[in-house]
């Protein structure tokens, strides 16, 4: 009970001390990022020795946002209707070609990363001496990343047509061995 009170208490003065830092209030104290981060790190054994690895890091995950997000909303500035300056925005219309570019790149990101990805990961896993059950964890935590390195180089790369050339190889092989 006191471990799990000590672990709430140690998030919110994490979270005080990553907000201060990042307000920049007190500019010649650099000790509140790192004493914040620590703070989240013992509130968070704090909370494992209360509720067990399970629950205490998920406990851990949801407080120190939840704190974070009642910072940011203490501070949130809220302005009347009748106080905003009406101003003139104007309306800008991205070209017709940067439309399609960015369609594209949704296309390459999304679908067929993710597919090239799930198939280059569960074949990658299938040449591998593993459990079913290990397998299936493996393909679970590997296949994200994958997608994630995927999406990040097609949107990275100035040659368009390499990431997608390459994408598209090792999902084609990918599928020729989950399928043969």
């Amino acid at each position: 009970m006191i471990n799990g009170l000590l672990g709430v208490i140690t998030a919110a003065a994490s979270i005080t001390c990553l907000y201060l830092s990042w307000q920049n209030r007190f500019p010649r104290h650099t000790w509140l990022m790192p004493t914040g981060w620590l703070a989240a790190l013992v509130s968070t054994l704090f909370l494992i020795s209360a509720n067990g690895a399970e629950f205490g890091i998920a406990y851990a995950c949801l407080f120190i946002p939840l704190f974070a997000w009642f910072a940011v909303l203490l501070n949130l500035e809220i302005k009347r209707k009748h106080q905003r300056i009406n101003e003139s925005v104007a309306i800008v219309v991205p070209a017709t070609r940067t439309v399609l570019r960015h369609i594209a790149l949704f296309f390459i990101t999304v679908p067929l990363s993710g597919i090239a990805t799930a198939y280059a990961s569960v074949a990658f896993v299938m040449l591998l001496p593993l459990s079913v059950v290990n397998a299936v964890v493996l393909v679970v935590l590997i296949a994200p990343i994958s997608w994630g390195v995927a999406a990040w180089w097609a949107c990275a790369d100035p040659k368009r047509f390499r990431p997608i050339i390459w994408i598209s190889t090792v999902g084609l092989l990918g599928a020729a061995l989950v399928y043969s």
